[in-house]
C-alpha cells in the first residue's frame, strides 16, 4: 500500500513539472482569464487600435453558442484584427516550440487568419512578414508559409472547415532561420503529412528575426467574424501538451 502511494505522488509530481512547464496555459473550461494568452490586439481600420474593448471589437471570457466557456473573440464586418500576442518579445532562436490550440469559428470567409507565425525584426529586410499561418481559403484551412521578404505564402496543408465545429490543432515549430528551421503539425490529435514535402516535416526559414505566435482573427473582414477558442498551450517539449492536441 505505501509502495502504491509513494507511486501515486510520484505521478502527481511529475504532471505538476510538466505543467509547469508550459509557457503559456490558457484553459477556458478552468475559468482562465483570456489574458492568459499573452498581450491583446484590437484593431479596427488600419491602425486605429482601441485600448480596450467595443461593442463590435472586442475579446472577452464568453461561452460559444452551445454554452460552452470560451475566449470570444469578436470583430464587426471591416474590422480588421482581434488577437493575442503570445510570447512577445520572448520567443528564442534556436529553441523548438509545441503549440496546441483548440477553436471554432462563427463564419468561414476567405483569407481569414486564425494563427499567425508573426515576424517582428527581418520583415523590414529579407524576412517573410507571416513566415507561417493557418489562414481560411474557399472553406478550407490552410497551413501556409513564405519563405521570404515579398514572397508569397504557399499552402502546404488544407482540410474543409465550417462554421460552429470545434477544430484542435498542433504545431511544433523549430525557431531557426535559412533553411534550418522547421514545422510538425497535428489535426484532431493527428499527426499531419503535408502536400508539398509528402512528409511530416517542412522546412524552412522559421526564425528570420524574432517570430511570435498570434491567436485569434485576422483579415477576412468582409463579414462579421467570431472565433471561440477554448484551449491555448505553448511548451518546449511534447509532453507539455495535453494528449488530446498531440495523441
Amino acid at each position: 500500500m505505501v509502495h502504491f502511494a509513494q507511486l501515486a505522488a510520484t505521478a502527481l509530481f511529475c504532471a505538476s513539472y510538466a505543467r509547469a512547464a508550459l509557457l503559456v496555459d490558457y484553459n477556458a473550461a478552468r475559468g482562465d482569464e483570456v489574458s492568459k494568452m499573452g498581450q491583446v490586439n484590437l484593431e479596427a481600420a488600419r491602425d486605429e487600435r482601441p485600448s480596450g474593448n467595443t461593442a463590435d471589437l472586442y475579446i472577452k471570457n464568453d461561452k460559444d453558442w452551445k454554452g460552452a466557456k470560451s475566449a470570444h473573440f469578436h470583430r464587426k464586418k471591416g474590422d480588421i484584427r482581434a488577437e493575442y500576442h503570445a510570447l512577445a518579445k520572448k520567443t528564442q532562436e534556436g529553441k523548438t516550440y509545441f503549440i496546441g490550440y483548440q477553436f471554432s469559428l462563427g463564419a468561414t470567409p476567405d483569407a481569414l487568419m486564425v494563427m499567425q507565425w508573426k515576424e517582428y525584426e527581418a520583415n523590414t529586410k529579407d524576412g517573410a512578414n507571416i513566415p507561417l499561418s493557418l489562414e481560411v481559403r474557399n472553406n478550407q484551412l490552410h497551413l501556409q508559409y513564405s519563405e521570404g521578404k515579398g514572397g508569397k505564402r504557399n499552402p502546404q496543408w488544407s482540410v474543409a472547415v465550417k462554421p460552429k465545429t470545434v477544430y484542435t490543432v498542433a504545431l511544433e515549430i523549430l525557431a531557426k532561420g535559412g533553411d534550418q528551421g522547421h514545422v510538425r503539425m497535428w489535426w484532431d490529435g493527428k499527426p499531419v503529412t503535408f502536400d508539398t514535402t509528402k512528409s511530416t516535416l517542412l522546412k524552412g526559414n522559421l526564425f528570420p528575426g524574432r517570430s511570435d505566435p498570434k491567436f485569434g482573427i485576422y483579415r477576412g473582414e468582409a463579414v462579421v467574424t467570431d472565433n471561440w477558442v477554448y484551449q491555448v498551450q505553448i511548451g518546449e517539449t511534447k509532453a507539455d501538451l495535453d494528449s488530446k492536441f498531440i495523441s
